[in-house]
């Protein structure tokens, strides 16, 4: 399902976000065997997290005749123009290709979320995370839409693609939460809970801002219930949480399309 490029990207990702997630353990003093058994635990659920995420992306990719590529979160330009740190610029420093040991290695933009990352979790002693640090690429394939009305995806279905890895997070989460009995699962709902929050924030290249362009009233909408279904993730049980966040879904969408649509 994923290839080697993807692989790399993946492995890499992961690395470096469990090392963020786990640099503060929790103890008072540091003891290395302690903290190394706990970035393990954090590296498998962050394995199991992110890859989850990307299949759910390809799986509603796949469903419309799509395919999605992985790779790391970033900017194509290291100008601070703001035409150029979005990939819109004439003259771009990113994609690049290096010479590392003899062989070509090509580095599509910096990546700008990896180095959040690891700076915010430095900085803060890892009391602050940045876990938007990957994106996916749409990658179209005509022959699988022959016979459908548009041959090109269409604003709607990319923004279902790009919500369906934020929404396969929040499943994650819930299913965390159903086995969280004496709080063994808490790291696994909160490593969910932030991967579905920092990737629908509207930025260039993440899924948030994909779902915002391609349908507003379906951001605005899931945005609302992300946000609900994490704040209620450590207060309630399942069945009110999930009650109360697509009551949270509805109303917001209401209101939005009422504003949007009738009082315009």
């Amino acid at each position: 399902m994923f290839t080697k490029k993807e692989v790399f990207a993946l492995v890499i990702t992961i690395f470096i976000a469990s090392f963020a997630i786990a640099f503060d353990d929790g103890s008072e003093t540091f003891v290395w065997s302690y903290w190394l058994s706990h970035l393990f635990i954090v590296l498998l659920l962050v394995a199991i997290s992110f890859i989850a995420q990307q299949i759910g992306h390809k799986i509603a990719a796949r469903m419309a005749g799509f395919d999605t590529e992985y790779t790391f979160w970033g900017i194509q330009s290291l100008s601070l123009s703001p035409m150029r740190l979005m990939g819109r610029g004439k003259t771009k420093t990113f994609p690049r290709t290096f010479h590392f040991f003899g062989k070509e290695i090509l580095i599509e933009s910096f990546p700008l979320g990896l180095i959040l990352c690891l700076l915010f979790a430095i900085i803060s002693n890892g009391q602050l995370f940045f876990l938007a640090v990957g994106q996916y690429h749409l990658l179209l394939k005509r022959h699988s839409r022959f016979g459908r009305k548009f041959l090109e995806v269409t604003n709607y279905e990319e923004a279902k693609i790009a919500l369906a890895g934020p929404m396969v997070n929040i499943l994650l989460m819930i299913f965390g939460k159903l086995f969280n009995s004496y709080g063994t699962m808490d790291i696994f709902i909160f490593i969910n809970a932030a991967l579905a929050l920092f990737h629908m924030l509207p930025l260039p290249g993440l899924a948030g801002l994909k779902v915002y362009f391609g349908s507003r009233l379906l951001y605005v909408s899931s945005l609302v219930f992300t946000i609900a279904m994490i704040l209620l993730a450590y207060t309630v049980s399942v069945i009110p949480m999930l009650i109360i966040s697509l009551a949270s879904l509805v109303v917001a969408g209401s209101f939005f399309y009422y504003y949007k649509y009738f009082r315009a």
